[in-house]
């Protein structure tokens, strides 16, 4: 789950720090996540009414079992998969959440099958907003390494070089590996 509140320092680090804590409430208590979504966008859209602001929301499942994955996107930046040094780019459509309400407002869905050795990459607009993301496929197409926060704080840095605007910069990195069975 990453979030990114709308600007930059402590007023959008608490709209999405609520972001996050509304939504884990949500999941833990066992909703499915696209109508914990909606519902969420339905609150933070009575909220921005009164006090303004909005998030961008990046919800990724997993089945660890099977493989089965689901992207949701809520105005969030592009997400990128990396599956056999092939890295593809995720992005989608939806507003903010809070910036509009209504029953047809919906998170983008993206369905993916993940495997071991798949790295999926999040990342804020700070990061890369995808329109000049050729440094950032690149980087994950050649990392090497077997640490996703390595690769995390690799393309915070690349990010910071490229870009000179002054948005905060998150950069989630979740690689799938083989469980190895206990030795007895």
């Amino acid at each position: 789950l990453l979030c990114d509140g709308m600007g930059s320092g402590v007023e959008a680090n608490r709209d999405s720090t609520l972001t996050v804590r509304l939504l884990e409430r949500f999941l833990q208590a066992g909703m499915e996540a696209e109508p914990s979504l909606r519902i969420l966008n339905s609150a933070l859209s009575l909220r921005g009414e009164a006090e303004g602001g909005f998030t961008t929301i990046d919800l990724l499942e997993i089945d660890l079992f099977t493989g089965e994955s689901t992207l949701y996107k809520f105005g969030a930046a592009p997400t990128y998969v990396r599956k056999k040094g092939s890295v593809s780019r995720h992005a989608g459509t939806a507003l903010p959440a809070g910036l509009t309400t209504g029953e047809t407002v919906r998170p983008d869905v993206t369905r993916l099958h993940l495997e071991p050795g798949d790295c999926v990459v999040l990342v804020s607009d700070g990061v890369s907003s995808g329109t000049e993301d050729a440094w950032l496929r690149e980087a994950l197409a050649s990392f090497e390494g077997e640490s996703p926060k390595e690769l995390a704080l690799q393309l915070i840095d690349l990010s910071a070089e490229k870009n000179e605007a002054a948005d905060d910069r998150t950069a989630m990195v979740v690689r799938l590996a083989q469980r190895q069975p206990r030795q007895v």
